[in-house]
């Protein structure tokens, strides 16, 4: 009897090298393509209530209405599968990069397949806040043609944490991207923001995340602080639209929709870092 229920185990278990077809669920805004990974109806229930969140936040800000979004999520159960299927499958700018620190990396959306790769993760509230940040991008490319990169991935770290779902371990994160935007401020290290608007996107990645990510997440959280600001991001963004991607100029669009041009906009942007550390951090504030 042990024998038999030792043979029954093993055929249970995923055999080495052949990884189980992939099983296909959706009930709401999310359609899962699942890798060796278990999602429980409940579960389920509860990520397509964030993601609609989500998209609902993403309309208020960018002045859309999208209800026939759907976004495609392939959900890995072992970091190996979805790391080989990255290598195999992941095209775009950064692809370099990301061949090259597959280790570090949490997830992506797909711009040529139209979806959000991730894993398991260890930490269930870190695969939240993962699913949030690719379903950003997913929701902003299924929207706009394009995107100064600068944008999409401040709005993607945005909205990767909100306030009703917030781990201690994502307060403090938040709460060192303060810490280290003042120091940069209080250096003199912050990029000319006239450049760091224009970057490509290949330059971008190429940058150090730990600098570019937070620089990114407090522009786009100045722009979407007040309608004045989010007006002036919006028509910058449909403009946007129509430029060439590999030659624009976002700066110029911000000269022309930001009242005071990217001049202003550097100067309301450290006013911001300051007064953001001294309400999170207890720093001092003019």
């Amino acid at each position: 009897m042990r024998k038999i229920l030792s043979l029954l185990f093993a055929a249970l278990l995923p055999l080495a090298g052949f990884a189980a077809a992939p099983v296909y669920q959706s009930n709401g805004i999310c359609r899962f393509i699942l890798c060796d990974y278990n999602l429980s109806a409940e579960n389920e229930a509860k990520i397509d209530l964030i993601v609609a969140d989500l998209l609902k936040r993403h309309e208020e800000v960018f002045n859309f209405t999208n209800s026939n979004l759907r976004i495609n999520i392939r959900l890995f159960g072992r970091f190996d599968d979805y790391a080989q299927f990255a290598k195999t499958n992941f095209q775009g700018f950064g692809s370099a990069q990301l061949n090259q620190n597959i280790s570090n990396l949490a997830g992506y959306y797909s711009y040529h397949d139209k979806e959000v790769v991730t894993w398991r993760q260890r930490d269930p509230t870190y695969l939240a806040n993962n699913i949030l940040h690719e379903c950003s991008h997913a929701i902003m490319h299924q929207q706009f043609r394009v995107l100064p990169i600068w944008l999409d991935e401040g709005c993607a770290v945005y909205f990767s944490f909100p306030a009703f779902m917030r781990s201690a371990g994502a307060q403090e994160r938040l709460k060192y991207q303060w810490f280290v935007l003042k120091k940069w401020l209080d250096e003199k290290s912050l990029p000319n923001l006239r450049t760091f608007l224009n970057l490509p996107p290949d330059q971008f990645r190429a940058e150090d995340p730990d600098r570019t990510y937070p620089i990114s997440w407090s522009l786009f959280q100045l722009l979407a602080s007040t309608p004045e600001n989010r007006a002036a991001m919006n028509k910058m963004i449909l403009d946007f639209q129509n430029q060439n991607p590999f030659d624009h100029d976002c700066a110029e669009l911000m000269d022309k929709y930001y009242p005071g041009g990217v001049a202003k906009l550097e100067k309301d942007w450290h006013l911001w870092i300051i007064h953001g550390a001294a309400n999170v951090l207890g720093t001092k504030s003019p």
